[in-house]
């Protein structure tokens, strides 16, 4: 990343981006103007590394007539694309719907090209960590096991069962190099460490032996020597760990909820685990950032608004593992709510992520290539 570049646009963004920030944070709008001109403004384009959005997208063009084009693109492709276009002076995007924040705000909002937004609803019902950065949705990752051969219950006490021999050759995790989020996850791994080592003579009665510096790059050293089953498909996960007949089913590490909606469809044997110490997965948030140049402003602060509404995060609501941060969601049949994920779960520390996914990543790669 050429530093100097980046602080030579940031001068040329400053002056539209402290606008748009003061209509954020001083609530000073008329949305009734803003409705207006949205509807005199062209077609809306968003990017978005969820196929949802454009379902949303057509109930939202039906319910107020505001064309939107969604593109969907892998969360990396976002970031780099929505990066070099506005570093190149290439107005196109509007807003985002995007993943993996701590990159993301780094490239697109630290350099000012886009701007955190707040719209009514979320001003008035989100709490206040979810509007900055401004949070569409939660997506919750688990641990999974196959039910076929596990008929008496979850058979997972610890994190640390999964470096056993018993588990060798049996866990399954989709590619931390080229999964953002994991890199993130696995920060707060390393920012817990004394809860790790805990956790683990807690399971086992004697302290941790680490050649690592602390207790997370511990765990994945262990987890890789432990011939674990690296992945690039979290759907390829969920089936693999809930196919039936199997006698030595593989176990599921951070994969997403909310494959368990096909169960059924697939006929799968699979559960997740919920006493697993010393955290049941991670949850991250789906973001939404207003474009410091959108040549659709208006319009992406309508989408924005509806996106934040019951009705607008319904194509999201089909399914357990994804929460909005509106309060007056109910969950999806046979989950639980936002709530009691966040009580059970490690959310990343955006900052420290940040500054230490390096760290994550140099150490999965160190043993990942062995």
């Amino acid at each position: 990343m050429n530093v100097t570049k980046i602080k030579s646009r940031l001068v040329t963004c400053l002056a539209a981006s402290v606008c748009m920030l003061f209509t954020t944070h001083s609530g000073a709008e008329d949305w009734s103007k803003i409705e207006a001109a949205a509807k005199q403004e062209g077609k809306l384009l968003v990017y978005s590394t969820t196929s949802r959005t454009a379902k949303a997208a057509k109930a939202f063009s039906k319910s107020t007539g505001i064309a939107v084009e969604v593109v969907r693109l892998k969360e990396q492709e976002l970031i780099t694309r929505s990066y070099q276009e506005a570093q190149s002076g290439v107005h196109k995007v509007d807003m985002v719907v995007g993943e993996d924040w701590p990159a993301a705000r780094e490239l697109l909002n630290n350099t000012g090209y886009f701007v955190n937004y707040v719209p009514p609803t979320a001003k008035k019902l989100f709490a206040k960590k979810h509007q900055n950065p401004l949070v569409l949705g939660y997506i919750n990752r688990v641990f999974g096991y196959n039910t076929e051969k596990h008929p008496n219950g979850d058979p997972l006490k610890s994190v640390w069962d999964l470096t056993t021999d018993e588990y060798k050759g049996r866990v399954m995790i989709r590619d931390v190099a080229i999964t953002g989020e994991h890199q993130n996850a696995l920060t707060e791994w390393v920012r817990r460490s004394s809860d790790l080592e805990a956790a683990y003579k807690k399971r086992f009665g004697k302290s941790l032996e680490m050649t690592e510096a602390n207790a997370g790059l511990e765990f994945i050293k262990r987890l890789l020597q432990n011939d674990a089953i690296i992945m690039t498909s979290d759907t390829k996960i969920a089936a693999a760990v809930g196919a039936k007949g199997q006698e030595k089913p593989p176990y599921g590490m951070f994969y997403v909820y909310s494959k368990h909606r096909d169960i059924k469809k697939k006929d799968l044997a699979l559960s997740d685990s919920r006493q697993i110490d010393p955290t049941l997965g991670y949850m991250y948030p789906i973001v939404l950032q207003l474009s410091a140049n959108a040549p659709n402003p208006n319009a992406a602060k309508m989408f924005m608004e509806y996106l934040g509404t019951i009705e607008g995060f319904a194509p999201w609501a089909k399914s357990p593992g994804v929460y909005t941060p509106n309060p007056n969601q109910v969950p999806f049949d046979g989950d639980m709510p936002l709530a009691w994920w966040e009580e059970r779960m490690w959310l990343y520390d955006l900052d420290y992520a940040a500054a230490n996914r390096g760290k994550v990543l140099d150490v999965w790669l160190k043993y990942a290539q062995r």
